[in-house]
């Protein structure tokens, strides 16, 4: 911020160059092309506005190399004061002045201005050392006017025509700097297109190679599918699938046989609960047996058969009280009379499956199965191929929807620029 004895005055607003006219020609070319001419355009530019600088710069570069010289004269001058205890206040705000000067004023003058980026930065360097001798001037505002007046007089000329110099250097990048920013523009979104141009070519190389592994996978499916038909009209396959029928007809019957058993035994569910109740713990474990694992029974009938007798005897003997004794003995006589028998059959069934199943021929189901798994495979295969090609797909659109408005975005700045009509015809590798 500015002190207030006015040691320099505020940047101006910026000022910008329009052109006028309308384009009267139409070419076309290639994104390396139409880099080499934003170059060259930029070029023309930064010389012109770097010509127009160099007298400005070199006032400034004076104007600072003065203040210096001041502030040496400042240095060895002697500030008397009538009044004793101002000296030292007087003093410590003299030597912050001074150094301030001396410390801020520096501007390397053999920094070159040879481009866009260096005016901005002598122009930005110019800006902070000027608001640099503002805070200090505010912060010593009182003291400086009041006691260094003479002084301070002989620098405020040289920080008005500091300040004078510095909107000067404004107005000048002002002229340039929005052509020069839509060169630097354009070359940012010629750059980015042709990043973009590259990775729609990686997509697109990718997408034919998802759509050729599509028609590999496809007509994997296909040959598998008929493989698997072939195979399963084959005589060897037509007598596996014949044993095949009989073992779950077996397995069927045999779930039926112990379904029956299951039945038989949980209506006697109630007398053998109470029965429970008079029996040694060694009994129980026994009853509990035939309640949750019936088909236990059929592994030690003689046991089993010896618990039954017991049973009816307690019903006989009215022992156990139930509603129906009669009928629950005859269910227990019926399970007593049929059970040889009936472990007799389950043991066969048992049997004719071991032999059916032993029958089958385990390459022919085991290539069967390998078949199946090989189309379900493909089948899941194809179906993130499809993903993978629209996700693809959908990457490309986006890209290039991005290309076009980038390519649309750079030629209407080259015409704003150089009043030609370009036309982006190729993005060079």
């Amino acid at each position: 911020m500015s002190p207030r004895f006015d040691f320099f005055k505020r940047k101006t607003a910026d000022h910008f160059h329009d052109k006028e006219g309308k384009a009267n020609f139409d070419h076309s070319v290639t994104n390396k092309e139409l880099l080499e001419i934003v170059d060259k355009e930029k070029k023309i530019l930064e010389k012109d506005l770097v010509d127009h600088l160099k007298p400005t710069k070199d006032l400034a570069l004076d104007c600072l190399d003065r203040l210096r010289r001041n502030a040496d004269e400042l240095e060895e001058q002697e500030i008397r004061v009538e009044n004793p205890q101002f000296e030292s206040l007087i003093n410590t705000s003299k030597k912050i002045l001074i150094t301030s000067i001396k410390k801020e004023s520096f501007i390397e003058s053999s920094s070159e201005i040879k481009n866009y980026e260096d005016a901005m930065k002598f122009k930005n360097n110019l800006e902070l050392l000027i608001n640099r001798f503002g805070q200090v001037g505010d912060s010593h505002n009182r003291i400086l006017n009041e006691f260094m007046r003479k002084q301070v007089n002989k620098l405020k000329s040289e920080f008005d025509n500091l300040s004078s110099l510095l909107k000067e250097v404004t107005k000048i990048i002002a002229t340039k700097e929005n052509e020069i920013n839509t060169c630097i523009e354009c070359k940012q979104d010629l750059n980015l297109l042709y990043e973009k141009m590259n990775e729609i070519k990686t997509k697109q190389l990718r997408l034919s190679e998802l759509i050729e592994e599509a028609h590999t996978i496809d007509k994997n499916i296909r040959e598998g599918k008929n493989q698997y038909k072939d195979f399963q009209k084959s005589e060897e396959f037509q007598n596996t699938s014949k044993i095949l029928a009989e073992i779950d007809n077996k397995k069927n019957e045999i779930v039926a046989f112990e379904k029956n058993m299951i039945n038989m035994v949980s209506n006697l569910t109630r007398p053998i609960t109470k029965f429970s109740y008079l029996a040694s713990k060694e009994t129980q474990g026994r009853l509990e047996t035939i309640l949750n694992h019936p088909l236990e029974i059929f592994k030690d009938n003689s046991q089993y058969l010896q618990l039954f007798g017991e049973l009816r005897k307690q019903v006989d003997e009215k022992s156990i009280q139930i509603k129906d004794p009669e009928k629950t003995i005859h269910q227990i006589d019926e399970i007593v009379n049929s059970l040889p028998s009936l472990s007799t059959k389950l043991k066969n069934l048992k049997e004719q499956l071991i032999q059916l199943e032993s029958s089958v021929n385990a390459t022919n189901i085991t290539h069967l199965e390998d078949i199946r798994n090989n189309i379900d495979i493909g089948e899941k295969n194809r179906l993130e191929n499809i993903t993978r090609t629209e996700e693809t797909q959908s990457i490309i659109n986006e890209l290039d929807t991005a290309s076009k408005a980038l390519k649309k975005n750079v030629e209407e700045r080259l015409l704003e620029l150089t009043n030609t009509k370009y036309s982006i015809i190729q993005v060079d590798n």
